[in-house]
């Protein structure tokens, strides 16, 4: 039977409060989080692993874990296998530590098991520098991406609109609260929010 390890990935998303932030993000720290959950939980059990999507171990998963020995996928090697999903609405602001079970019998998923600490970490690049209208770029973007998440949907192209219009006005001379007031209102309408 598998162990539900929840309360190891809210301990984990605790413990790491920035490797949380970064999940999925597409960052040069995407995998950081998953990473250090996969070692805790390898730890518990060594049936634990990373998860290598579509069977690829070189495309690891920054939101699952692979459970080998049991379960509807295989590995191929033909062993039974699992994949776990262990971050809700994952690279969003609103994502959620959770344990999903994503296999299903009448839908496997191919999947690679990866021993944690085999994959080699890549080296992060070099730190971007501030810009001057990152504090103001990074408060719209919050309430963006919160009302997207808010309405279960993941940011798509017309949220580059959004923060666009958004930070047009506010160079026009809105203040930012105005034209934020604005803004949101427009795209909260267009989430069916």
């Amino acid at each position: 039977m598998i162990p539900n390890l929840l309360s190891e990935v809210e301990a984990c998303k605790r413990d790491y409060p920035e490797a949380w932030q970064h999940a999925h993000t597409g960052s040069a720290r995407t995998e950081e989080f998953i990473r250090l959950l996969a070692a805790r939980c390898h730890a518990i059990s060594p049936r634990f692993g990373l998860n290598g999507k579509r069977g690829n171990p070189d495309d690891l998963s920054n939101d699952a874990l692979c459970f080998k020995g049991e379960g509807p996928d295989h590995l191929s090697d033909g062993t039974p296998a699992t994949v776990i999903d262990v971050i809700g609405a994952a690279g969003t602001p609103g994502a959620v530590a959770q344990w999903a079970i994503v296999s299903k019998i009448d839908t496997p998923i191919k999947t690679a098991w990866i021993k944690p600490g085999d994959v080699p970490v890549r080296p992060s690049p070099p730190p971007l520098p501030s810009y001057p209208g990152d504090a103001i770029f990074d408060k719209v973007g919050a309430l963006l991406f919160a009302d997207y998440a808010h309405a279960g949907r993941v940011p798509d192209p017309q949220a580059g609109r959004w923060f666009g219009r958004t930070i047009y006005d506010y160079l026009a001379g809105m203040t930012l609260e105005d034209s934020i007031e604005k803004h949101r209102a427009e795209w909260r309408s267009a989430l069916g929010l």
